[in-house]
């Protein structure tokens, strides 16, 4: 099945050799974004190889990666459309895949959807695999950014107001595995979009609701490295899970832009035994609500924009082992990295997946920071830089480590847990330069100090080296 998803994909590439195709009514369209990294990271874990383990070494300083996705639209008309996109990689050169003859079968299905309006109406709707990010600061989105299967549905109210609904199951992880486990197993969430729009502003106010199975999978994506046959959850339970929120845009002030978004999300209790650790049998209910507010200001000039950013996420407190009760925003989905404030320690790599990023945190989790940036100066054409520092910390309180070690239960999409008594600075000096219309090389050196407490960490330090991280790539990418 996979060699023949392949070939339909060979064969829709060569349909779209030329720009447009015409066969039955149909209008063929591709769009594709093709990612190459080439660079040297060290101490990227922050970790040696002293006590000769290999789970306690950084990974290879040298890496060469390249990650392929192309789109085919399916065109029948302004109101009707399909859309497929498929994705080869991310793949490290040498390894399977792209290896020796490169003759691994790795194509995969990005996103697979039908774009439609309703006749008569001004409703859109697009149900399938695709792509959904909840509205965030230039910061990107600490909660939801991911490809998901579901429905949305759009609609214009007035001339300023909007209105989105959607369905979306990001997790359902017994589906079709024969164990007849299918009680709860699903994760559903239900949201809802009303944005406005002014002369100088904008707001959108939104919020979701989930109805969560113990048991789909949702626990194991916070708390384990994600795995379909759920290994965290242990019994078969309902909960439910609530987030609200809003963005606001001010741009009335040109050449100053500004930006807020403030959420708050509960993920309610559930009985987790198998996660072990953390977890005890009289105590084995683990849920977390906490929340997040983050904001921008730049300043656009003709060579250049200035700007601050900062942000702040709730931690837990030293009694959750008691309460089972975690102080985090609980996060959704982000694609390996949905919250990009920096290009090192979080997800704001130029192609964030393929180059070195997020060795801190791919949500921004439980910690807070501040930063200042000289962004996109520019006295050459075609040439662009950004300089940036960052300081942030952990909102995670010390004291709750000191009594239990419980650095395990950082988010799957985070690298690191920080406390209150950690912190990290960092420096990002990003060089673009748009070599032809449709291609692009940035070249990104950053260098990031971690600081963390040994008192707080005592005999449980994970951080071996906890001086400097170095990072230096060039990224290539082609759009078209």
């Amino acid at each position: 099945m996979k060699r023949l998803t392949a070939i339909v994909l060979a064969a829709m590439l060569m349909l779209g050799s030329i720009s447009t195709a015409y066969a039955d009514g149909i209008d063929i369209k591709v769009k594709g974004q093709w990612d190459f990294a080439f660079g040297w990271v060290t101490n990227g874990k922050f970790k040696d190889s002293a006590h000769h383990n290999t789970s306690d070494r950084d990974d290879d300083p040298l890496f060469a990666r390249q990650r392929i996705r192309t789109q085919i639209n399916f065109i029948s008309s302004e109101y009707l459309q399909g859309v497929l996109m498929f994705e080869i990689g991310t793949l490290d050169w040498g390894r399977k895949g792209a290896a020796l003859d490169a003759d691994g079968i790795n194509v995969e299905t990005k996103r697979a959807y039908l774009d439609w309006v309703i006749p008569n109406t001004d409703i859109s709707l697009r149900m399938g695999i695709q792509g959904l990010k909840l509205p965030s600061t230039p910061m990107g989105s600490p909660l939801f950014d991911a490809d998901v299967a579901g429905i949305v549905a759009s609609s214009p109210i007035c001339d300023w107001i909007s209105i989105s609904g959607f369905w979306i199951r990001p997790f359902d992880a017994y589906s079709n595995d024969g164990s007849g486990r299918h009680y709860d197993d699903e994760t559903d969430i239900f949201g809802l979009l009303l944005p406005m729009e002014g002369d100088g502003w904008s707001v959108t106010p939104w919020g979701m609701y989930g109805f969560v199975g113990a048991s789909s999978g949702i626990y194991d994506y916070l708390f384990n490295d994600y795995n379909p046959t759920n290994t965290v959850t242990a019994n078969n339970s309902h909960t439910n899970a609530w987030w609200a929120g809003a963005h606001f845009e001010l741009t009335m002030f040109d050449p100053f832009v500004f930006n807020l978004e403030g959420i708050y999300g509960s993920l309610r209790r559930a009985d987790l035994t198998g996660l072990g650790g953390f977890v005890s049998a009289s105590a084995p209910e683990i849920g977390t609500e906490g929340w997040f507010i983050g904001a921008t200001l730049d300043y656009k000039l003709d060579w250049g924009v200035p700007g601050l950013f900062g942000w702040y996420s709730s931690g837990d407190d030293d009694d959750a082992a008691e309460t089972g009760k975690l102080g985090r925003l609980p996060v959704l989905g982000n694609d390996g990295g949905s919250f990009y404030p920096t290009s090192f320690g979080f997800a704001g790599s130029f192609n964030s997946g393929v180059g070195a990023d997020t060795i801190v945190s791919g949500s921004g989790s439980g910690t807070w920071g501040v930063g200042i940036q000289l962004a996109d100066v520019s006295f050459i054409e075609n040439l662009s830089h950004t300089l940036r520092v960052a300081y942030y910390a952990g909102t995670n309180d010390a004291d709750l480590v000191k009594k239990t070690g419980t650095s395990f239960l950082k988010y799957s999409t985070d690298n690191l847990y920080l406390t209150t008594n950690d912190n990290v600075i960092e420096v990002n000096f990003d060089h673009t330069y748009q070599i032809y219309e449709n291609f692009t090389t940035v070249l990104e050196l950053g260098w990031l100090r971690l600081n963390v407490d040994h008192d707080t960490w005592g005999g449980r330090d994970r951080y071996d080296e906890t001086d400097n991280a170095w990072k230096a790539q060039i990224l290539f990418q082609y759009k078209f």
